[in-house]
């Protein structure tokens, strides 16, 4: 069960400003929220960004750092921002680009909108982000709520405590569910599998060694003409690229797909 959570900006004033400073708080957040995930056991990897100078070179920081991590899941912590300063409350979201992961973001977004007791704005699906779609593994973006909503504001400093709390237990749960998945395979998979042979979730000993494979399956472009290859050399079907720009190819089948590849070499 490994995580990694990164604030959304890079320091005072780099991100939205209103009731709220947006660079501020979202490095609470991540601190606090990485504490609280670590006393639940979950693996967390925290990211802050201290050496950005601007918009772009955050972005590509942050999305770099969790790709050089070992995690399963990848979350940026943000708050929203209307055009204009109102007083009534507009609400949380949870923004995603992958569409398997669309239920666990409608998840989180109703038990932060529980938490702080603010309006559910729900998941929202979004193309054009450049974490979302530069980061290899599943991922969400949180916004926590609209800093020049003076409602919300009031809201998430009387609540923050809950909220964070609503965060962590919400990814627990997305890490129980994902455990009792794996455990629950029906026992004739397990009868018909070589025991010495069969390769589990995270069956790879080596850290350096895990680490290493993820930097090549980090490669989209490399990964992607290494799949075209297979499918002209007849080694595998076209599904499994189209499962790879779905976004839902995961390491382990990449593994295993360049076994085939090999082997028809």
């Amino acid at each position: 069960m490994m995580l990694t959570i990164s604030a959304g900006h890079y320091g005072k004033g780099t991100g939205a400003s209103g009731y709220m400073d947006e660079g501020v708080e979202t490095v609470l957040v991540v601190q606090e929220l990485g504490n609280k995930l670590q006393q639940k056991g979950i693996k967390v990897t925290t990211i802050i960004d201290k050496q950005s100078k601007s918009q772009k070179q955050n972005l590509a920081y942050l999305v770099k750092r969790h790709n050089a991590t070992v995690r399963e899941l990848d979350v940026s912590i943000h708050f929203n921002s209307a055009r204009s300063k109102q007083k009534e409350g507009i609400g949380t979201e949870v923004l995603y680009v992958n569409p398997t992961i669309s239920p666990f973001a409608e998840k989180m977004s109703s038990e932060i909108a529980k938490a702080g007791m603010f309006k559910n704005r729900g998941a929202k699906h979004r193309t054009n982000l450049a974490f979302l779609n530069g980061t290899t593994k599943k991922a969400i973006i949180i916004e926590i709520c609209f800093v020049n909503s003076e409602q919300d504001a009031k809201l998430y400093r009387s609540n923050k405590d809950q909220i964070i709390e609503g965060i962590a237990e919400t990814l627990r749960s997305y890490f129980l569910k994902t455990s009792l998945q794996m455990t629950t395979k029906p026992s004739t998979l397990v009868a018909q599998t070589n025991p010495i042979t069969r390769m589990d979730a995270q069956s790879i000993t080596s850290r350096a060694l895990q680490q290493k494979v993820e930097e090549i399956f980090n490669d989209k472009e490399a990964v992607r003409e290494e799949l075209k290859q297979g499918i002209r050399l007849g080694a595998f079907q076209p599904l499994w690229l189209e499962k790879f720009n779905r976004g839902t190819l995961t390491l382990y089948d990449y593994i295993a797909l360049t076994a085939l590849l090999y082997q028809k070499k």
